[in-house]
């Protein structure tokens, strides 16, 4: 989608703590384990000696504190969690929930195969979580939603496929996300938080977007996640990899995002900031100021990093097909120690009061640097081969 249209269309379609609020209480001292199998039948205990066939039976039975351990297999079914749990695999490619022929609605409205709410501190890791979803346009929205003030942990995970089937144009299809926002900004009803903490974990075949914090008060550490898209043709809107809207906080680290690219001549997809639409690798549209971006790497997005507030953004590497770095209007953001290379432009500044230093950029076919002459940005100590309005003004050597 185009970036700057994404104000209104993908904003009506769809603002740091302390570690700890992402990181789930242990709960209740709670010390069953309690399992799940595809040749199981459910059953009041969910023992290892008589598992249960169905994931949401045993998070049924399950004390807070307690375990559920999915053996290997599929397992076809929507899952709410209301309540303190760790869910755990026998490896991402070895277990999988995945999308049921029937999604019923959550609370708030949404299509996910996996919620967690109510407050609940959740950790899943060594399982999968996979759509497409059971139809056309608007089949399902999340692979994972965390909402009602809840936390979720999640590493050695895998999402995938969260998107309609065929994939379409449609603003839906997240793998992980975090948030609504009433107002009409992602989502409807009354607005939510959720803390999502996310670490090597792979999220691939998103139809929108891998990765979404919103709103206030939510929350995200989302580190160390390989995040590929799927390039799209007629009909897409435009993958992206991690969005931070509407007041949300995030610390965003070490993640390599990659191939998110709009490729629909309908639209039309293309290089122009103002009448074109781009992909994106991070997007964030009223993130809070406490939201740092740093040592990520990332290929063949469209746009590599969007921003319009005053975020940090330091020591990524980004080779973008069209923009690199891209502050927008009335942004504050402190851009430093990154290295752009390739597309159309490296850093593009666009009416901010921002301070750019130590970055370097080069082989753009437009500028390396490039600042419209507006707000009042600081430049200093860049490496560039071409800059505009002029090296000298964004202190290139």
């Amino acid at each position: 989608m185009k970036l700057r249209r994404y104000h209104g269309a993908m904003l009506a379609a769809v603002g740091l703590l302390s570690l700890s609020v992402f990181l789930p209480a242990a709960g209740a001292a709670g010390d069953t384990t309690r399992y799940v199998s595809p040749s199981g039948v459910d059953n009041p205990t969910c023992s290892k000696s008589n598992p249960c066939k169905h994931v949401q039976q045993a998070v049924n039975v399950a004390s807070p504190g307690d375990t559920v351990s999915l053996a290997k297999g599929t397992y076809v079914e929507q899952v709410s969690i209301a309540k303190d749990l760790t869910l755990t695999g026998a490896g991402s490619g070895a277990t999988t929930i995945s999308t049921p022929a029937v999604l019923v609605p959550d609370s708030e409205g949404y299509l996910n195969i996996v919620e967690i709410n109510n407050g609940a501190s959740v950790r899943m890791s060594q399982l999968a979580v996979a759509g497409p979803g059971p139809g056309t346009c608007g089949s399902i929205d999340r692979g994972i939603s965390v909402i009602g003030g809840a936390s979720l942990a999640i590493t050695q995970a895998a999402v995938s496929d969260i998107r309609d089937n065929p994939r379409s144009e449609c603003n839906n299809g997240f793998d992980v996300g975090a948030g609504t926002q009433h107002n009409g900004q992602l989502g409807w009803g009354n607005p939510e938080i959720g803390h999502l903490t996310i670490d090597h974990t792979t999220l691939t075949g998103y139809q929108r977007a891998a990765v979404f914090v919103v709103g206030d008060g939510t929350t995200g550490q989302i580190d160390h996640n390989t995040i590929k898209g799927t390039p799209c043709t007629f009909p897409c809107n435009g993958p992206g990899g991690i969005g931070v809207f509407s007041g949300a906080s995030a610390t965003i680290d070490h993640n390599t995002i990659s191939d998110n690219q709009c490729n629909d001549p309908t639209l039309p997809c293309g290089p122009d900031w103002f009448n074109d639409a781009q992909s994106w690798g991070i997007l964030m549209i009223g993130a809070a100021s406490s939201t740092v971006v740093s040592h990520n790497t990332l290929n063949a997005n469209d746009a590599g990093i969007y921003t319009d507030t005053g975020v940090t953004i330091d020591h990524n590497v980004v080779a973008s097909r069209w923009f690199g770095i891209l502050t927008d209007f009335g942004n504050t953001a402190q851009v430093d120690h990154n290295s752009t290379t390739g597309g159309i432009y490296g850093i593009y500044e666009f009416g901010g009061t921002g301070t750019f230093s130590h970055n370097s950029a080069s082989g753009s076919s437009g500028a390396d640097l490039w600042w419209d002459g507006t707000g009042t940005p600081s430049f200093s100590d860049n490496s560039c081969g071409t800059a505009s309005p002029s090296k000298a003004i964004w202190g290139c050597h």
